[in-house]
This record gives C-alpha cells, sequence and structure tokens, in this order.
C-alpha cells in the first residue's frame, strides 16, 4: 500500500505481480527464461512480457536472458507460406557478475515450427532464406554504380534495374534482393527490396556467412553449448 493525501491507497499493480509470482507452477507458455527450444514468435512475446511484469522491465534483456524483439525488427518477413521472425537474447552477465557472453540471434518460421540460433544475425537471416526462398543465392548483385535508396524509397534506377535483371518469380511479396555494399556495411536489413523482402549484403555473402542449411526438409537439431566462454554452434530445427 502507499499513502495519498494521508489516505492509504492500494497498489493493484503489485497485488497482481504477487498473485502471479504465486502461481508461476501453473505457466505453460514459453520458459521464462533462456531456452534453445522452439517455440511460436506469440509465445515468446508472452513470456517475456509476462517476465517484465514479474521483475520489472527495466533491463530486462540482460536480467532474462530471454528471447525478445529489437526496436528495430519487431516485424517478420513473408515469402509465400513462411513467414521469418527475429529474436535477439542477450546472455552478456551483469556487471561484475559470470555468464556465458554474448548476444544470439533467432529466426522463428512458425508455419513450419522451423528455427535457427546463431552468434551471428546473418547466420539465420540466410539460414531462413535456404529454408524458405529456393534459388535466392542465385540472384544477381545489384551493382554498387547503382543508388538503391533515396531515404526510405528505392530509387527509380534501381527499380529499373531490378525489374530487368531479376527472374519474374522473385519480383513477388517478401522476396529478397543481393546489392554490393562497402566492406563495413555486411548487415542484411529486412524489409527494403522492393517487395518488402530483405536487402541481403553480396559482402557478407563473400565473406563466409556460415555453412547454409542444404536441404530444408533434411534439417535436424544441432547443440549449442552454453558456457562461461560464450556459445558455440548453432542450432537448426523444425
Amino acid at each position: 500500500m502507499v499513502e495519498q493525501d494521508g489516505q492509504l491507497a492500494f497498489d493493484f499493480d503489485e497485488f497482481a505481480r504477487e498473485e502471479a509470482r504465486e502461481r508461476l507452477d501453473e505457466w505453460t507458455g514459453a520458459p521464462l527464461r533462456f531456452t534453445q527450444d522452439y517455440y511460436s514468435p506469440e509465445l515468446f512475446d508472452e513470456a517475456f512480457e509476462h517476465w517484465a511484469f514479474l521483475n520489472g522491465a527495466l533491463g530486462s534483456h540482460g536480467r532474462s536472458h530471454m528471447w525478445h524483439r529489437t526496436l528495430w525488427n519487431r516485424k517478420g518477413v513473408a515469402f509465400g507460406a513462411h513467414r521469418g521472425e527475429m529474436f535477439n537474447a542477450e546472455l552478456r552477465p551483469e556487471t561484475g557478475e559470470e555468464g556465458p557472453g554474448g548476444l544470439l540471434a533467432q529466426m522463428v518460421c512458425e508455419p513450419c515450427q522451423w528455427h535457427a540460433i546463431d552468434e551471428n544475425e546473418n547466420n539465420v537471416v540466410e539460414q531462413w532464406h535456404d529454408h524458405a526462398v529456393p534459388g535466392w543465392r542465385d540472384l544477381p548483385v545489384v551493382p554498387a554504380s547503382i543508388r538503391v535508396r533515396d531515404g526510405s524509397s528505392l530509387t527509380k534506377l534501381a527499380m529499373t534495374w531490378i525489374q530487368e535483371h531479376y527472374p519474374q518469380h522473385m519480383q513477388v511479396p517478401g522476396a529478397p534482393i543481393i546489392t554490393e555494399r562497402q566492406p563495413v556495411a555486411t548487415r542484411h536489413v529486412p524489409r527494403y527490396s522492393p517487395w518488402d523482402g530483405y536487402d541481403l549484403s553480396s559482402t557478407a555473402l563473400d565473406t563466409g556467412p556460415g555453412e547454409a542449411a542444404s536441404d530444408p526438409l533434411e534439417l535436424e537439431t544441432m547443440s549449442v553449448a552454453v558456457t562461461a566462454r560464450g556459445v558455440s554452434g548453432r542450432v537448426i530445427g523444425r
């Protein structure tokens, strides 16, 4: 209770938190901690929101080590029947404490109950494209001489080049483009293609993005070892 103008007022949010803490054994969603298992984006969102309600939102990414969305990438990318949604897990310990360290990225494709986890965000983006967008690695690279964007929009020159050089079946909602970048511009950027798909960095692809899955139908779960030195390996699964 808190005192307001000489009267006692109840903190109903705190009562609700206390009740929720007492009923934690009834929680049936995604774990309220780090996990490598597959869960749908909705369950990840609900679990992180519930953890923040119980423990406070301040510093919740680092304190919970749970999967969460970043501010700049809260919306997924859809291609055909597939929908890839990005999550991150902050495993770096708080100051003065020991922990596994590092930041992990996870791409989830809910329609397929497929997911990939890696220390490198670009890797999971590429793995999702291997899973959902057959033939994307054969797309032509938009040369650096073509200015692709002018602020938030694609330039007419880039649109003309892409329409002339990209196959028609890759000019559909969610399809990616590959652009030539400067050596430091290696991030794959969501919703930057003409069709609201990824703008993939050719620089990242040329500098060893990690092994791609050979066949999305034959993907098996690979273990991730979380140690005091960091996270090694990756998880791909259905």
